[in-house]
């Protein structure tokens, strides 16, 4: 009996940490105050992205494609130049989500949760 309630409870750590949070402030460490990513999420409308920099005074625009529980997919565009990109994002830990960029930018980054006191 307790083997099996060890297995139930082993198996339910994995569902819980199967479905990360990433909603929060996050940045790029290698260009801090470039631009920061809100990221929310509610049951009724799902993700949302907002993208601004202090610095350049803008914002871009950041729609969801897909998600599951481990990824989002989403595309990121800038009028004002006409730079656009697809974004994979991907949890790596409480504090730091990867960042996959094809498009007008390819690359990978590493974002930072930005820590409100």
């Amino acid at each position: 009996m307790n083997k099996l309630l060890l297995a139930i409870a082993m198996l339910f750590s994995i569902v819980i940490s199967a479905t990360e949070d990433i909603t929060g402030i996050w940045y790029d460490s290698d260009d801090i105050g470039e631009y920061y990513i809100v990221i929310l999420n509610n049951e009724e409308e799902g993700y949302k992205f907002l993208n601004f920099s202090f610095k350049e005074q803008d914002v871009v625009n950041e729609v969801v494609l897909a998600k599951t529980e481990n990824m989002v997919w989403t595309k990121v565009t800038n009028d004002d130049n006409g730079w656009e990109i697809q974004c994979v994002y991907s949890f790596v830990d409480e504090n730091t989500l990867k960042a996959i960029y094809t498009g007008s930018y390819e690359g990978v980054d590493y974002l930072k949760r930005k820590q409100i006191k």
